[in-house]
């Protein structure tokens, strides 16, 4: 399962009543889901599909646990990062996602899943291979390499658990809204 995947996977599953606010499985899910749940070796598990490329497609709650951990930081990263700028989200014009994460990401979902929070989907523009097309920049205009340059050399370096509240933050993101 792909990276953005797992974000409608989050998403749904909280919206559907699949998982709780902590990333388990809901008990009455659990009755009604019959052979689609089963123990595993490290808790329970869905089957998502009976016929994968390599037999069935689980999702487990220990990998549940493991994508609000991921999420949980990098929300926690976004609200840190936002304090030390003493803003809040509702004030950014424009949340640009990059790369092939940010272009198969479903925003609602980012969003409702908590990845993203406090952004609103008007706020946020998807910009595919920015460093790519960066890139391709540089090599048909020469001229714009010394702006790249002082970007670099004005750029701060923020290591994020060192900021006061990261730890809070980090905490309080861990569940699903």
């Amino acid at each position: 399962i792909c990276g953005s995947g797992y974000v409608d996977f989050l998403w749904e599953g909280r919206r559907t009543g699949i998982l709780q606010t902590n990333g388990r499985f809901a008990d009455d899910f659990v009755a009604r889901a019959g052979s689609f749940v089963e123990p595993g070796e490290y808790g329970r598990r869905l089957r998502l599909h009976a016929h994968g490329v390599s037999g069935p497609v689980w999702i487990s709650e220990v990998d549940v646990a493991r994508l609000l951990q991921a999420k949980a930081a990098i929300a926690a990263g976004i609200t840190t990062l936002l304090g030390v700028l003493g803003t809040a989200p509702g004030d950014v014009k424009a949340l640009y996602l990059a790369g092939g994460f940010g272009m198969h990401l479903s925003i609602e979902h980012a969003i409702g899943c908590g990845l993203l929070p406090g952004f609103t989907p008007a706020q946020i523009q998807v910009v595919g291979n920015t460093s790519l097309g960066g890139a391709f920049l540089a090599l048909n205009d020469r001229s714009l390499l010394a702006e790249m340059q002082t970007a670099c050399d004005t750029m701060e370096y923020i290591e994020l658990n060192l900021q006061r509240g990261f730890e809070d933050a980090y905490i309080d993101n861990l569940a699903l809204p």
